[in-house]
């Protein structure tokens, strides 16, 4: 089955690849003059106008040598002094998932308190027919729980799934039931589901990633192909909205992948996708990995093979089985991605696993990436620098709700990080909890501020300027997915990824960065967003 799905993927990416040439350039189809373009390029230029042709820039400039290009065909748009911006990518970006779980069954959006939950979920299992399962969009309100004795209280014999986030749900008994799960039999494929002191189940999810998603889809209908793209292409345009043109979804098992596949062969992807693949099991790797004939960078410059997602992930007291699958990974030709979602020694682990890897076949130069990178002390920097490893870094303790200082002390030092060279990128780790956020204004906003949602300071000494940040979100980001020479940056021969702003970036007080916001997202030339077509 793996073999078979992964040859598909072959024959379509690569038919991707051979159709993907560029024309050559003549006159441009549009310019835009008379704003203020932050290019993001090496020296860090200021423009005033640039030009598209299809799908790439082909001038960067003055307002009169971009003038002159212009054909009797070629459309003129006035910025009128608009900040414009490449692209922002968000490098751990779970759009699958949360589209899955934020917008498919019975809508918790807008409850103020789980008692409120609970009446829209009474309301939903009196409407069920038989056979039904009464399951809900992710239930977001911070601090709030449902226990399995409040939902048993509703039914016992309609099943309930309330996600709390993509790796977790709240399920009453008979939903338990339906995956085979008893008080008698408290386990699923092998994997022990939670039970309480007394041995009764708590109607939460299993640890393993791997484990949850089996568990839900043995209890809630599958999606049909259409529902499947219909979600994908709503949560697309959320991402466009905010200022996305580029993602990172990580932890991908092949019925995700179909999907974007699909919307990729329909011409519908308007967002650019590096795939992270799910491996599941921790001594399943060689399995996985073995019916594979590819490896990461193959695609194109829509959709294309990232890495081995964020599991396994290191763990200290199971080193040896994570430097296994850091061996076998490198020995297939793949890089790694793991969350680093402890502390330094996880961290450690995952560093004394990449040096294992990389006495057998180098690593240097391939781009291995750790996530998340929290508290790293001067050593590990040292370490990550020397094998060339991406930092791939989101920063939860400002989600997007008014305070959520849970990971205060998990910061990454990203100014240590780049000072010693190293390749920093940042995203959102969207959808990870009740306030999380995948605006990208956020943690340019934090890197530079180092300010939490409460306003408390985080370690200055790791600020980092404006300008730094847009390159962390930006030529970083393309440079970690192997597209650096490809997206990036506004640059003649660059894919016409951009952001037309309503503030800038540069100049405006930091208070306002959060508030900045796309008037208009461009992916290869096209407007994919914004609140006029004027532009």
């Amino acid at each position: 089955m793996r073999f078979r799905f992964a040859l598909r993927l072959v024959c379509l990416l690569l038919a991707s690849v051979v159709t993907s040439g560029q024309s050559e350039f003549s006159t441009p189809d549009a310019i835009f003059i008379n704003g203020k373009v932050i290019t993001v390029d090496a020296p860090f230029n200021l423009q005033q106008a640039f030009a598209i042709q299809a799908d790439r820039f082909v001038a960067v400039g003055t307002n009169e040598r971009v003038r002159a290009l212009a054909g009797r065909s070629t459309r003129v748009v006035d910025l009128r002094g608009r900040t414009v911006i490449p692209g922002l990518g968000d490098n751990h970006n779970h759009l699958y998932d949360s589209a899955r779980i934020m917008r498919r069954g019975l809508s918790l959006d807008g409850v103020i308190s789980s008692a409120e939950a609970l009446d829209r979920i009474r309301i939903g299992v009196a409407a069920a027919h038989d056979g039904d399962v009464v399951f809900t969009t992710v239930f977001r309100l911070p601090g709030a729980t449902l226990s399995i004795q409040e939902l048993d209280a509703i039914s016992t014999t309609v099943p309930i799934v309330v996600p709390r986030n993509r790796l977790s749900a709240w399920l009453n008994t008979a939903a338990l039931r339906r995956a085979g799960v008893t008080r008698e039999s408290p386990v699923f494929q092998g994997v022990p589901v939670p039970t309480d002191s007394k041995g009764n189940l708590t109607g939460q999810t299993p640890a393993p990633l791997g484990a949850t998603i089996a568990l839900l889809e043995s209890i809630v209908p599958a999606m049909t192909d259409e529902e499947e793209e219909r979600l994908l292409r709503a949560a697309i345009r959320e991402r466009h909205a905010v200022g996305l043109t580029s993602i990172r979804d990580l932890n991908l098992f092949p019925r995700a992948m179909r999907a974007y596949m699909r919307l990729r062969r329909e011409g519908a992807l308007t967002l650019r996708v590096s795939m992270g693949l799910a491996v599941g099991a921790d001594d399943k790797i060689e399995e996985t990995l073995a019916a594979w004939g590819l490896a990461p960078t193959f695609g194109d410059e829509w959709l294309r093979v990232d890495s081995i997602g964020e599991v396994p992930t290191p763990v200290a007291a199971r080193s040896q089985v994570f430097t296994n699958v850091a061996l076998v990974a490198n020995r297939y030709g793949w890089r790694l991605s793991p969350g680093v979602h402890g502390g330094s020694r996880d961290l450690d682990v995952a560093l004394d696993a990449y040096e294992a890897a990389d006495q057998e076949r180098t690593i240097v130069g391939r781009r291995w990436v750790l996530e998340h990178v929290p508290a790293a002390t001067r050593t590990q920097i040292d370490r990550i620098a020397r094998l060339g490893v991406v930092a791939s870094v989101q920063y939860l303790g400002y989600a997007g709700g008014p305070s959520d200082e849970r990971d205060v002390n998990l910061a990454p030092p990203v100014r240590s990080l780049i000072d010693r060279g190293v390749i920093v990128s940042a995203g959102s780790d969207f959808q990870n909890g009740p306030t999380s956020s995948d605006n990208p204004f956020i943690p340019i906003y934090f890197y530079v501020t180092r300010k939490t949602g409460s306003g408390q300071i985080v370690d200055p000494s790791q600020k980092i300027s404006r300008a730094e940040a847009l390159r962390v979100s930006t030529y970083n980001y393309a440079y970690t997915t192997f597209e650096e020479k490809l997206k990036g940056s506004i640059e003649p021969g660059k894919l016409a990824d951009f952001l037309i702003l309503s503030d800038d970036v540069l100049t405006v007080p930091e208070e306002k960065i959060l508030s900045i916001r796309p008037l208009a997202t461009f992916v290869g030339g096209r407007q994919v967003y914004g609140e006029t077509k004027s532009f």
